[in-house]
């Protein structure tokens, strides 16, 4: 471990003081004579050490020690490192042997874009894997022949921030090159830039801008597409993708109807449950773990669809056999996961959790609707009353009923909702979300009413205040 030098060295006190005041003690030990004939105290037992010397008197006040101070550490345990190193949730997947069900995507991708040389938008939920998708998509098309470049927006990027990474490392010419380095001293548009990707990029060159929906400024959303109009209509040897959390198509760019037909959208899908359980096999497998069928069957159907669920949910799974020390992950291993992945998430989406919490107690009857409203969410990315109402009829059967709990389900989880750009559909602000409400709906109902967080006491006083 690699400590930081931060001043300790002139702020020097209590354990560091009293360890300079033993290091000079010993250099004035090290002057005294020692004596031709040492006794030897053969039959005298003593505890392991350092000897102490009979005629020195021991300290009236001893140094209290680290493993004093605080229990020992638990030794990292090798196998654990490999649960965290198999079901890495973290990092996006890099290789196309780690990214499961995503087959029929990528040979879209690449029939679309390299092929086809049409521009492309890769949207679907937070953790449905569409930065993996696009990563595996760049090192498919580079061996197609194609130079992919990968950047990543932020919430105050332009349309000059968005693009002036790639142009140090674009195929150009020299006069190309040239003509870049001119252009760096100056803020981009989308005419001369347009003219340079088309003129002087010598190799086919695929940029991909994740994280696209983090951009706030409508303006450089406009020039974004205006770019990709004018690469397309002058046959550019450049193609864009964007990457984004959305709906569709709309959610990340308003696209002119003639730039249509030259956009390929693909939806990053939920993954079919048997690739799930492939993929959670090939963690568990990986982490040197087994899992039982039914333990199983009950991972992939938690996590609905999601590999980030999958591997969040598996981790702590294995994590729970790993502290059992076993090899075989049991139905009531993947329970207790289950159970400490939702306390996490109530850590870090506190608000979330407790509306959640309120609105399950207070649901009643209505309480299978609010877990549909769950299911759909993260099958179909967004809800809307109609939804709700169709597969209510579908999957829970009954009448009007369905229609009134359909409309409440919506109504008591609209302040975790935001609505998409076109204001037809609803999609959850945390798209992480409906996997652990539908965790909290299989929850047995709890006997009291929850206990009201500050903010939601201070909104109950609020009632009656301007519409509230």
């Amino acid at each position: 471990m690699t400590t930081l030098d931060q001043g300790f060295a002139q702020q020097r006190s209590g354990l560091f003081d009293r360890f300079l005041s033993l290091t000079r003690s010993n250099e004035k030990r090290q002057e005294r004579v020692i004596p031709d004939d040492v006794p030897l105290y053969l039959d005298t037992p003593v505890l392991p050490g350092f000897r102490q010397d009979a005629a020195e008197p021991e300290p009236a006040h001893l140094p209290l020690s680290m493993s004093a101070m605080a229990p020992p550490i638990k030794p990292i345990s090798l196998r654990r490192d490999s649960i965290y190193a198999a079901f890495n949730t973290a990092m996006p997947v890099t290789d196309r042997h780690g990214l499961a069900g995503r087959n029929s995507e990528l040979e879209k991708l690449v029939e679309a874009i390299v092929v086809q040389r049409k521009h492309a938008v890769i949207f679907g939920t937070r953790g449905s894997g569409k930065t993996s998708l696009a990563r595996v998509f760049g090192d498919l098309a580079d061996e197609a022949g194609c130079i992919a470049l990968y950047a990543s927006a932020n919430g105050e990027a332009d349309f000059d921030s968005l693009f002036r990474p790639f142009l140090t490392e674009l195929p150009m010419s020299g006069a190309g090159q040239e003509r870049a380095r001119k252009m760096m001293g100056e803020p981009l548009d989308v005419s001369r830039l347009s003219a340079l990707l088309v003129e002087e990029v010598r190799e086919r060159s695929i940029l991909i801008i994740d994280e696209y929906d983090r951009v706030q400024s409508e303006t450089a959303k406009q020039d974004v597409a205006t770019l990709l109009k004018l690469l397309t209509d002058i046959h550019s040897p450049v193609q864009v993708v964007l990457v984004g959390i959305a709906s569709d198509i709309d959610g990340l760019i308003a696209a002119h109807p003639s730039l249509r037909r030259h956009l390929a959208p693909q939806r990053v899908a939920p993954i079919p449950k048997p690739e799930l359980e492939r993929l959670l096999l090939s963690c568990a497998n990986n982490a040197r773990l087994a899992i039982d069928e039914d333990a199983l069957d009950m991972l992939a159907s938690a996590a609905m669809g999601s590999p980030y669920h999958a591997r969040l949910f598996g981790m702590q799974a294995a994590l729970v056999t790993e502290a059992a020390g076993r090899d075989r992950m049991l139905l009531s291993d993947i329970e207790q996961g289950l159970a400490s992945a939702l306390e996490d998430w109530e850590e870090m989406s506190g608000q979330t959790h407790a509306l959640f919490r309120r609105i399950l107690w207070e649901a009643g009857s209505a309480r299978r609707m609010i877990a549909l409203s769950a299911i759909v969410a993260s099958q179909m990315s967004a809800i809307s009353y109609e939804r709700l109402v169709t597969l209510g009829h579908e999957v829970l059967g009954g009448g009007s009923i369905n229609e009134s709990q359909a409309r409440d389900a919506m109504a008591r989880l609209q302040p975790a909702l935001v609505a998409t750009p076109n204001g037809e559909l609803w999609m959850f602000e945390d798209t992480l979300a409906p996997q652990f409400l539908l965790l909290m709906a299989k929850q047995p109902v709890q006997a009291a009413p929850p206990v009201q967080t500050p903010a939601e006491e201070m909104r109950a006083l609020l009632k009656g205040v301007d519409g509230l």
